[in-house]
């Protein structure tokens, strides 16, 4: 049997693989919170999360091989040591330095991932004021503790006889400090240390056995393994215990005794425990004793602070953490699709004439159990896709705080909508467009400067609303300035010398605004990487209708201008209402539906060349008839003796004449053809429970046929 070489992963590849996924996700979020700490630098439960984040870097980076990934994560964590301990304020021109290095961070990752010996420009000089940052600290350090000169203290590091240079004890003092800030009243904080003989696994113990015992008896627990003393691959036994040490902090209220049971069967040599107190003081040996001085005195406060202040939040946030699956995509669209079968099966038995012809109360209740069985499964399917915008929303304050920075414009940013949910595969497409947008809106919308919003009766601060909301079966995203506004005669004129347009044509603001999106159409007088509203709003428009959505451009002259991107839900399970028309189905969303009403021919009229309207509490409604937007074989219908379902849409509402409500039900949004995708008045089209088609209108397409016959 042949094999591919190289067609299949090791493992080594698989394990680095996941490791740069992770990694990925962890600069991610750097990238986020280092923001949210510029904002709020007296934030240190934020801080603790950032240096957390640089830690598992550094670690998992040396251990693949990305040395100078690992290195400067390695300077940049000792910063950030210094000041979670300290408590010590950051100094405004050190948040630059931060979100610097982060920046850094996300650079040499790429150029790790993908082997370049270059390094970005400005890696040796940030680098360079690390080390440069932490040498100052560490200096000022000794000259403070040297005053405070020495009493007699426990020392935590001398108590276990351990060398802090060492990293693997460095790790264990640590994880204590962690848990001595989450510990409470009624809870012990313990240490203990398995130093098994070589000889254990054949005595039917090994380390994991005694983790797992402990943890029964934990409120919070924390293990580290010393693997400095594993043998190379060519001289490892496997039935032999190599492993030097694991140590194993924990919060527990059982007391010593109860603790030392698990460990009965054990040599005396083989395990130690240890109860420490709950303000534990720790001293590094760097020098003569002095520097520790200091950093105790620190630690003291910040336990009495914590314990005062903080102390539930603390164990909160060790005690919050969730187990998660990673999933192939691939599967989870088998899963829907499979789903998507279920629910057309399940609407089949429920509207089966035959089954329904049987009168037995226990077939209906088992019909109904099954409804509400898929209808919960339908809901837990659809969230495992569903994602917050949350984290896309995040990435923008970048955006909006380097733009800001690059232009000079003060300004703010407000955040709506962030909990709204959008599929997954469509969220991975929006970065792109709401970046063009953004930098637009600052470069271009607001003025270019104070004077100016001055001067238009505004405050200096300018303002950036992003926005997320559900409406009328789509999902709306939008970005909003209170800049100038867009100049829509000069938008005419300019389209006008690039043959964009005649000017003979009759448009209106909305169609006028949209010339903007032309491919290289800009207003800007001068140009620069940022500037005109036209620069790379035709990429935006491009990318936002392979989603199949489209933009919405409002603007007021002096006041400001909306982007709104308007996404369909093309995988989502809607409620929609069936209603009939020439013998076909529709779907029209349920969440557009106004109300539906058969009309006196009273309320009907009829303009030459304006079409019909039926007029309904003061307001006079188009009547748009489905047969004539298809085309379909049909005889002539008043609308008097139809149904007109009235519906919301984003140029107002309208009447929708139908020949008969069908129902109510959810359905499953399949996406069309190319060919039919072509047909703006439909968003998509569902399987019913009889194996009919349905089509789903795109109510806000549907546009009213110049009626002549009726004068």
């Amino acid at each position: 049997m042949e094999h591919c070489i190289g067609c299949v992963m090791t493992k080594q590849e698989q394990v680095k693989a996941i490791f740069i996924e992770e990694a990925g996700e962890i600069i991610e979020k750097l990238d986020v919170d280092i923001l949210r700490f510029e904002e709020n630098s007296s934030d240190f439960d934020l801080l603790n999360e950032i240096f957390r984040g640089v830690h598992t870097l550094k670690g998992n980076a040396n251990a693949f091989g990305f040395s100078r990934l690992g290195e400067f994560v390695h300077h940049f964590e000792d910063v950030l040591d210094h000041y979670r301990s300290t408590k010590e304020d950051v100094e405004e021109h050190h948040l630059e330095l931060f979100v610097g290095s982060v920046d850094i961070i996300k650079e040499v990752m790429v150029c790790e991932m993908d082997a370049l010996s270059e390094l970005p420009d400005d890696y040796d000089v940030c680098l360079g004021k690390i080390k440069e940052l932490i040498s100052t600290k560490r200096n000022k350090e000794v000259i403070a503790v040297v005053e405070v000169m020495m009493e007699p203290i426990a020392d935590l590091a001398s108590e276990f006889g351990i060398n802090c240079d060492d990293e693997f004890e460095n790790s264990v003092i640590n994880g204590i400090q962690t848990l001595q800030t989450a510990q409470e009243n009624g809870l012990k904080l313990y240490r203990v240390d398995l130093m098994l003989d070589t000889d254990a696994y054949k005595r039917g113990f090994d380390h994991m056995m005694f983790i797992a015992l402990l943890k029964e008896e934990a409120v919070s627990m924390e293990s580290f393994f010393n693997m400095e003393t594993i043998k190379p691959i060519d001289s490892f036994i496997c039935d032999e215990n190599t492993i030097a040490k694991v140590s194993v902090i924990l919060l527990s209220s059982k007391s010593k005794t109860d603790l030392e049971e698990n460990f009965e069967f054990l040599f005396e040599n083989e395990y130690k425990i240890v109860e420490i107190e709950p303000i534990v003081i720790i001293k590094e040996e760097v020098a003569p004793v002095i520097i520790d001085m200091r950093k105790s005195e620190d630690r003291r406060q910040v336990n009495r602070r914590e314990t005062t202040s903080s102390g539930e939040n603390s164990t909160s946030t060790i005690m919050s953490a969730k187990s998660t699956i990673r999933i192939d995509t691939f599967k989870l669209d088998e899963l829907f699709d499979s789903v998507g079968e279920l629910v057309i099966a399940q609407n089949f038995i429920a509207q089966n004439e035959k089954i329904q012809a049987i009168e037995d109360e226990s077939i209906k209740r088992t019909i109904e159990t099954l409804s509400k069985i898929t209808k919960r499964i339908q809901d837990r399917v659809m969230s495992l896709r569903m994602v917050a915008i949350r984290d896309t929303f995040d990435k923008m304050k970048r955006v909006v705080r380097d733009t800001s920075k690059k232009t000079g414009k003060e300004l703010h940013l407000n955040v709506q909508g962030e909990d709204t949910e959008i599929d997954k595969t469509m969220i991975d497409s929006l970065s792109d467009p709401l970046i063009h947008i953004i930098r637009n809106a600052i470069d271009h919308g607001l003025e270019a400067d104070a004077d100016e919003r001055i001067a238009a009766g505004k405050k200096v601060e300018g303002n950036i609303t992003l926005r997320a909301y559900h409406k009328s079966g789509s999902i709306i995203i939008s970005v909003s300035d209170d800049g100038r506004g867009i100049n829509k005669d000069k938008v005419f004129r300019k389209a006008i010398e690039r043959g964009i347009i005649t000017g003979d044509e009759n448009l209106t603001d909305s169609q006028i605004f949209g010339l903007i999106m032309q491919p290289g159409f800009s207003t800007a007088d001068a140009i620069s990487d940022l500037s005109g509203r036209g620069v790379g709003l035709d990429v935006v428009k491009t990318s936002i209708e392979k989603l199949r959505g489209k933009i919405e451009i409002e603007s007021r002259e002096g006041e400001g201008t909306t982007f709104s991107m308007v996404l369909p839900l093309t995988l989502a399970i809607i409620d929609g209402m069936l209603v009939q028309t020439a013998g076909e189905i529709y779907i029209i969303p349920t969440l557009s539906v106004v109300e539906s009403f058969r009309p006196d021919r009273e309320i009907v009229h009829a303009l030459k060349g304006q079409g019909e309207f039926v007029s309904l509490r003061g307001q006079h409604l188009p009547i748009i008839r489905l047969s004539d937007v298809f085309d379909l074989p049909t005889g002539r219908i008043e609308p008097w003796d139809a149904i007109l379902v009235c519906v919301e849409t984003a140029a107002g509402r309208i009447a929708i004449m139908v020949d008969e409500l069908v129902g109510r039900q959810q359905v499953v949004i399949k996406p069309l053809g190319k060919s039919l995708a072509k047909l703006k008045e439909i968003s998509g089209g569902a399987i019913l429970g009889s194996g009919d088609i349905a089509l789903i209108l795109n109510i806000d397409e549907l546009r009213p046929l110049i009626e002549t016959t009726h004068a």
